[in-house]
This record gives C-alpha cells, sequence and structure tokens, in this order.
C-alpha cells in the first residue's frame, strides 16, 4: 500500500458524508427479512442464506450486531464532545420519543383492535399496562398483549424491542468508563477492554449492567468493538485490500470453531471501511434516517400481516412488511424523531441558563456588600 493511498479511520473524524444511515436501514430491513422466516412460518420455507452461515448464525444476528458495533463508535465520539448532561439529554432523545409513541400505538390502537378480549377487560388487565411500563422503563421485557396474537406463530407484540435494554445499559456503562477517563486515553481503553473481553468470555453473566441476560453477549460484544474502534482510529488504516481480507475472512469464518474470534473483528473492519471509503449514498437528504423507526415498527406489523394472512409465505411477509412498515418509520422520523431531536439545543440552552443562575452571586448576601 503506497503511503499516499492510506487514510486512517480517524482522518474521517466529522466526517458527515458517510454511508451509515443507509448501513443502519439495510441492517434494519434484514432484521425484517430474518424474523419473517419466524413470525410468518410456513412449511418448506427456510431462510435461504442459513446454508451460507452454516450453523454460526443468522442474518438477524448480524444486522443487530452491525448495528451495536455502529453505535459504540458514535455513541463514543459523542461522549468525548460532550459531558455527561449533554450526552444523557442527547442518547435520551434519539430513543425515547420514538419508542414511546411506538409503544403506545402498540397498546392502545393495535392491542385493543387486535385482542381477542372485549376492549373493557383488554383495559382492566394488568398485564396491559405493565407491558406499557415495562417497555418504556428498560427493565426486563414483557412480551405479550392480553388476547394480542395469541394464534399466531410468535406471541410477542414486538420482540425486536429487547435490544433497546441492551443498548440503554450500554450507553450507562459507557458513561461509567467516560467518567474515570477510562475510553480517553487509547492505552488505557485498550488495555481495559481487552480484560473486559476476555473476562466476558467465561464470566460474562458476572459483568455489571450489560451481564443480567446471557442473551445480551453478544450485541454488547459488538458494542464494545465500536468503542475499540474508535479509541484506535488513528491506527486503524481503511484500504480495499484488507477490506476484501476481511469479506473473505467472514465467508470462510461461517461454520467453524474459530467463527467467534475471527468474524467479530473482520465484520466490523468491513462495516467501518463501507461507512467511510466507499461512495457516499445520501439517504438524509432523500428518506431521511428512518432506520430506528423501522426497526421498532417491523415486528409488530409483521405480525398483523401474520394474522392476516395465515398462510401467506415469508416472503409475501417480507414484501407487504417492508412497504408498510416504511411508511411507518417515515412517519416516525418526519413527526416525531426529527422534532424531538430539534429540541436538543433548547434544552441544553435551558440547562445553561439554569446553571449560569445558580452560579450568579447574591447581591444581598453580606460577602457581596
Amino acid at each position: 500500500m503506497k503511503s499516499s493511498s492510506i487514510r486512517r479511520l480517524i482522518d474521517f473524524d466529522g466526517n458527515r458524508s458517510n454511508n451509515f444511515t443507509l448501513i443502519r436501514l439495510v441492517f434494519a430491513w434484514a432484521v425484517l427479512y430474518g424474523h419473517s422466516y419466524a413470525i410468518q412460518a410456513a412449511d418448506g420455507y427456510s431462510d435461504p442464506l442459513n446454508r451460507l452461515f452454516a450453523g454460526s448464525t443468522w442474518v438477524g444476528a448480524i444486522a443487530v450486531e452491525g448495528f451495536f458495533a455502529i453505535s459504540g463508535f458514535l455513541v463514543t465520539a459523542s461522549l468525548m464532545k460532550r459531558d455527561a448532561i449533554d450526552y444523557i439529554i442527547s442518547r435520551s432523545l434519539r430513543i425515547v420519543p420514538g419508542l414511546t409513541v411506538c409503544v403506545f400505538i402498540c397498546v392502545f390502537l393495535l392491542g385493543s383492535l387486535a385482542s381477542e378480549l372485549p376492549i373493557s377487560d383488554y383495559f382492566e388487565s394488568t398485564q396491559t399496562f405493565t407491558y406499557l411500563r415495562n417497555s418504556l422503563a428498560f427493565i426486563p421485557m414483557q412480551w405479550e398483549l392480553p388476547g394480542v396474537f395469541v394464534d399466531n406463530t410468535r406471541t410477542a407484540v414486538n420482540g425486536s424491542l429487547w435490544t433497546l435494554n441492551v443498548e440503554v445499559y450500554c450507553y450507562v456503562l459507557l458513561l461509567v468508563l467516560g467518567t474515570f477517563a477510562l475510553v480517553k486515553y487509547a492505552a488505557i481503553a485498550n488495555g481495559f477492554l481487552v480484560v473486559l473481553f476476555l473476562f466476558s468470555l467465561k464470566f460474562y453473566p458476572n459483568l455489571p449492567l450489560i451481564g443480567i441476560n446471557e442473551a445480551w453477549a453478544r450485541p454488547s460484544l459488538y458494542f464494545l468493538l465500536g468503542v475499540f474502534f474508535y479509541v484506535n482510529r488513528k491506527y486503524i488504516v481503511l484500504h480495499w485490500v484488507l477490506a476484501i481480507t476481511s469479506l473473505v475472512l467472514c465467508l470462510a469464518s461461517f461454520g467453524k470453531s474459530w467463527y467467534q474470534y475471527v468474524f467479530p473483528l473482520a465484520f466490523v473492519y468491513l462495516l467501518f471501511y463501507t461507512a467511510y471509503a466507499t461512495k457516499h449514498i445520501d439517504m438524509d437528504r432523500s428518506l431521511g434516517d428512518i432506520s430506528f423507526g423501522f426497526y421498532i415498527y417491523a415486528w409488530p406489523t409483521q405480525q398483523v400481516i401474520a394474522s392476516s394472512l395465515p398462510s401467506a409465505s415469508p416472503y409475501i411477509n417480507t414484501l407487504i412488511s417492508t412497504v408498510i412498515t416504511g411508511a411507518l418509520a417515515w412517519m416516525s422520523w418526519t413527526y416525531v424523531e426529527k422534532p424531538a431531536l430539534s429540541l436538543k439545543q433548547w434544552l441544553m440552552n435551558l440547562r445553561n441558563g439554569l446553571k449560569n443562575a445558580s452560579a450568579k452571586p447574591d447581591i444581598n448576601s453580606p460577602s457581596q456588600q
């Protein structure tokens, strides 16, 4: 590789001409596609991609892991530029408004219409409101609403939301690490992350915050890989030779005993190469950042399709759900998420105003006389 052609990950700091918006949307769609085989179960249908993965993984898992790697990278960048309050406000505005509207729609509109119970019994059930509480408080998931989707292959109202719990706990863990400057300096961060990674391979359930649920292991570790790539971005070269090598390693690892050791690093490298070193496709200008809405509305949409068309194939479910979910995601971004994000500056100004007011000396105090 000629030195003139070498570009490092750090060279793209602050560069908004990246493909993260497109990549996240592809991942969100991949989760929808993968879930169609579980939600719209039909004899004779199985995901043809499973032959490629050879039992090592499935398409939805790869997509979720990619989400978490991107999140770990970008959220670490965000934390390095902000104080704790700014960080919390930014993270909250990105998730809470869109999620809140989605959960309310599922509980009060979808649930009340789809439940086999009389509407009065549905709203009198404590299960209805514990679902609402648990979904918005990021505490252990409640999967079902009373009488909803009881005849479907899967009865969960929104089987994708569990990953948001992992995401929030990763945010908290990162804030703790940032508070103690454990991600500010590469040497310290690398030492800590290596120890954390090695410890997690054997004792994952004992990890604070993210060790609560064994299913959280791989998403949270990919989040930490994203953190690792950010703190080492000065040393990570983005080059097509390394990208092709990473792709070959990813494909070769499927079905092998060394998959879990090789695939994560190769996949995450390929992910950031695609984001920064390939032609920019400006999704923000055309559709907006609809991936979050697509992700949270896909499962309930697929459940409605499965309930309405029980004999349909997974392909039909994927096709119809893609169109409907895309429309819902666009509305979520346009009318909920984007307006909510615009509140950030107002909240920061309010916070700074209160901070300045509390710091202003009291002219009536003896010390000021």
